[in-house]
């Protein structure tokens, strides 16, 4: 089991906390998540380093003024989204289309507080693919 990390009541309101997620090849997924307290600034989406709990590969950065940023990684170009209303507590969701068998591994989603003096809070997704 992960540990969702929280500070100054940054949390995640429905987190994964490492759950698996189960897509089938060629089809779509949404990562959804909830977020309450705390002013958050930009919200990330990507793979998770294997060392850490990081962000390896950032595929979606959206921030509070609704600029979306999208991966220049070849593997996931066109195929990745994010929505966010830049609201604090809020609802951010990520899609991963026309899944592939390479897409099976963990997902990180990291919240930046405004606050430089705040640390970062993560949750964690394992996507499974099936039709392999």
């Amino acid at each position: 089991m992960f540990t969702i990390y929280a500070a100054y009541g940054l949390q995640f309101v429905s987190p994964y906390n490492g759950l698996k997620v189960t897509g089938v090849v060629g089809s779509n997924v949404n990562f959804t998540w909830a977020f309450r307290s705390g002013k958050v600034d930009a919200i990330q989406w990507g793979t998770k380093r294997d060392d850490v709990l990081s962000i390896k590969d950032l595929l979606v950065d959206v921030d509070r003024l609704l600029t979306v940023t999208k991966t220049a990684n070849s593997h996931y170009s066109g195929r990745v989204s994010g929505i966010w209303n830049g609201s604090s507590p809020g609802q951010v969701t990520f899609t991963l289309n026309q899944i592939h068998v390479a897409d099976e591994k963990i997902y990180a989603c990291r919240l930046e507080p405004e606050s430089l003096f705040v640390a970062f809070v993560y949750d964690i997704v394992q996507l499974l693919v099936l039709g392999k």
